[in-house]
């Protein structure tokens, strides 16, 4: 029987063209050393990778042997790798020696480029019974484009591999490259060689858990420490990795990665300027775990929990869309472990546990329905899943559950009351009609109820007259500052929100709330954060980025739409907001929404200072074109925090319709003035000529200037029949002055009041 083509090819000597031609000398270190780009002893495994607990891809990727070694150490060599990895010793010697003699490019792994290679075993290279080409395994990859010797193929080419597969009748060999203990032992490879050091993974723990986690609080700390230390770490070798839990752990050091100081992981080892980098690896690698696990088929709560974490890193990269993507899929997965029929109060860590996941998500679904304008996912209905209790993860075990009174401090207090919150609005979204959010009176009535909400706060909730929540001992204190911050300016927004529709034509209080509201939004900030510039502090500062461009943009819209905003030193307020959000950049953190905020606002204080500048002044029409271009090119800036870009626009055309207003009446009285001048001029040539006749009596034309000069009532015969223009002025005064210039004239009084 004839030799196959695959094995003709592996018996060809590879001369030095060929060496040369595969693009360099063969490699003198193991795959995992020559990724990191770190030495090599070459041994089995190294010393690098024992460090670095990499034994296993070191095992199946081992350096080559060194040049001169006998019979005895090479066999000793390929025992060392066939120790952990049963296929390598399967496979062929020469494919063998070609993978490790292949030169690999930096970041060829999964956790780099997110594509990974699954292996052909050898046995795959000849077809049971038959030895023609058109039936053999390299023939096949030929036909799509790949080395016939080729020993892996990427993920990315497995649709049209499938695709040919299937129309080609290829043998059912290929199919093995999908087996499941395979892929399984490939990725928690990849997955394991994508973890930092032991000591530079727990800084990145330690990290979040004490600067971001008070913020959801969705992980319950002692359960979760035991089960990194002891099942993730200090794990016998031979026990399978935990995919979904490694998907927690990445996503939870990728979000730490965006802001630990970069003075800290020097310490570890790590280079300053790759920490920022490696915080997108991870946050993929983060996922690549949920897929190899299965996560879509084998719904837990623990993938619910990464959901829930990874929402920092959504909201610091601006990456809206995947985030909401990725909600939907955690509705529904939720909805499938029936945490959404939970009706019963908590008892045990995992009851208490799955409401906290469940309001998460509640809260998560139901602001990203108003941010963007659409209906919720989750409808809540009666009872219910009870809200989460107020206790520490301290008072919390596999099988007891120890609540606090209301009145005592925790950190939980903050997500009770943001879920009664977000409940409320949820029933809103739900069962309001489309006309209740034109009712004026409808919006009163659920503004009542917000406020109820608010007065239920317990003591440490409350602000005395100056914006200050009370002193409380470190470090508990400090925490609830920041979610006094939170609760405060979540509420706050959503209150001007509602209102901002009934602003144009002033309808009720609707002013006087979103003032109010505006004061509240900004008050723990400007007493208390600002004047704590404590380390800790900035730390807890970082993730909250977004929090604050939002709050920052909310309140600068009112003061640039509406002309005006009786706030003691409200324009220096949000400047010092914007101000804050260069230590996001100063600190070298990965904050698109940071960076992009900041010139957003920046931008908008702009147009501020332009539309006070520019009242009444002579470049006031070339000011409001500026400014009206610019306020278009905010609305896809600013849209996701006001509801939409259609809300956004329809907002920012207002201040157009202002600018327009105010150019007419400024352009009026231009020509009123440029008239009268001219009167003067003609009454002053007429009696140069008739020196010697009255011209008129001087009342009758007083009379008649001031007819010229009125702005409202003109009567048409003074205007004449050649001036159009003129009249088509007069006719838009007599429109504006009708209107009482809506909101204009109040803006105007307010600012000489209060600037």
């Amino acid at each position: 029987m004839s030799a196959s083509p695959v094995n003709h090819h592996h018996q060809q000597p590879s001369g030095p063209k060929e060496a040369h031609r595969r693009g360099g000398r063969k490699p003198l270190s193991c795959l995992a050393c020559r990724r990191h780009k770190l030495r090599c002893d070459r041994k089995v495994p190294c010393g690098t990778c024992i460090r670095y607990r990499r034994e296993t891809l070191c095992r199946q990727n081992p350096a080559p042997p060194k040049r001169g070694r006998n019979a005895r150490g090479t066999h000793g060599h390929k025992a060392d790798v066939c120790a952990i990895d049963p296929d390598a010793g399967s496979e062929a010697p020469d494919a063998q020696s070609g993978i490790a003699g292949e030169p690999e490019a930096p970041g060829r792994g999964s956790a780099d480029r997110g594509t990974a290679r699954l292996r052909v075993q050898s046995s795959f290279d000849r077809v049971p019974g038959g030895d023609e080409p058109q039936k053999t395994t390299a023939f096949f990859l030929q036909s799509l484009g790949f080395d016939a010797k080729t020993t892996s193929i990427p993920v990315s080419s497995l649709p049209q591999l499938l695709a040919e597969v299937q129309s080609a009748g290829q043998p059912s060999g290929l199919w093995h490259m999908m087996e499941g203990a395979s892929r399984r032992r490939y990725w928690e490879t990849q997955l394991r060689s994508a973890l930092p050091s032991r000591s530079m993974c727990d800084l990145l723990l330690n990290y979040y858990l004490d600067h971001i986690n008070w913020i959801f609080q969705i992980t319950h700390v002692p359960s979760f420490r035991h089960r990194y230390e002891e099942e993730f770490w200090d794990v016998a070798p031979d026990r399978e990795l935990d995919f979904i839990f490694a998907a927690l752990v990445f996503t939870i050091i990728s979000v730490s990665a965006l802001y630990v100081p970069l003075g800290a992981v020097e310490i570890f080892g790590c280079p300053r300027e790759s920490i920022r980098d490696l915080a997108h690896v991870w946050h993929r690698a983060s996922h690549q775990a949920l897929l190899a696990g299965d996560y879509e088929a084998r719904p837990c709560v623990v993938q619910l929990q990464t959901f829930a974490i990874t929402q920092f890193y959504w909201y610091a990269t601006n990456g809206i869309g995947a985030l909401n993507s990725r909600l939907g899929q955690a509705v529904r997965t939720a909805q499938t472990l029936g945490l959404d029929r939970d009706v019963t109060p908590s008892r045990t860590l995992e009851e208490e546990m799955r409401h906290r996941i469940w309001w998460d998500l509640v809260d998560s679904d139901t602001f990203q329905s108003i941010c963007l304008n659409r209906p919720p996912l989750i409808r809540l209905e009666s009872p219910g899943v009870p809200l989460p209790l107020n206790c520490n993860d301290s008072d919390i075990t596999d099988s007891f559950v120890k609540p606090r009174p209301h009145d005592e401090p925790t950190i939980m207090m903050l997500n009770i009351f943001r879920a009664r919150f977000f409940k409320l609005m949820n029933h809103h979204l739900c069962h309001s009609s489309a006309e209740d959010a034109r009712s004026y009176e409808a919006i009163c009535k659920l503004d009542d109820e917000v406020l109820s909400i608010t007065k239920s706060y317990p003591w440490f909730f409350q602000l005395d007259p100056d914006g200050r929540p009370p002193l409380l001992p470190q470090p508990l204190g400090e925490i609830l500052v920041w979610q006094n911050h939170i609760i405060w300016t979540c509420i706050s927004t959503q209150r001007i929100r509602m209102y901002r529709p009934f602003l144009a034509s002033r309808v009720g209080s609707s002013w006087t709330k979103c003032i109010e509201a505006a004061e509240d939004a900004m008050a723990v900030y400007r007493s208390s954060i600002r004047t704590n510039r404590s380390p800790t502090s900035l730390q807890k500062f970082l993730p909250q980025a977004y929090q604050i461009f939002s709050v920052a943009v909310t309140v600068t819209a009112l003061l640039l739409v509406e002309g005006s905003l009786p706030i003691a030193n409200a324009r220096q307020q949000i400047r010092d907001m914007a101000d804050d959000l260069r230590m996001v950049e100063d600190q070298g953190c990965v904050s698109p929404v940071a960076s992009r905020g900041r010139r957003v606002l920046l931008k908008m204080l702009r147009l501020v200072d332009m539309g006070s500048e520019g009242l009444g002044s002579a470049s006031g029409q070339d000011e409001d074109a500026e400014a009206d271009a610019d306020a278009d090119g905010l609305v896809a800036e600013i849209g996701f925090i006001f509801g939409g870009e259609q809300a956004a626009r329809t907002y920012m055309q207002r201040l157009a319709s202002r600018n327009q207003r105010r150019t007419s009446r400024s352009m009026a009285l231009t020509t009123k003035k440029q008239q009268q001048q001219q009167q003067q001029r003609t009454a002053t040539m007429e009696e140069a000529s008739l020196p010697d006749q009255q011209v008129g009596d001087p009342l009758e034309r007083a009379d008649e200037g001031t007819a010229y000069m009125s702005s409202v009532g003109a009567p048409l015969q003074y205007v004449g029949e050649a001036d159009p223009y003129q009249m088509s002025l007069d006719v838009m005064d007599d429109v504006v002055l009708q209107n009482l210039f809506n909101f204009d004239m109040t803006a105007l009084m307010a600012d000489a009041r209060y600037d």
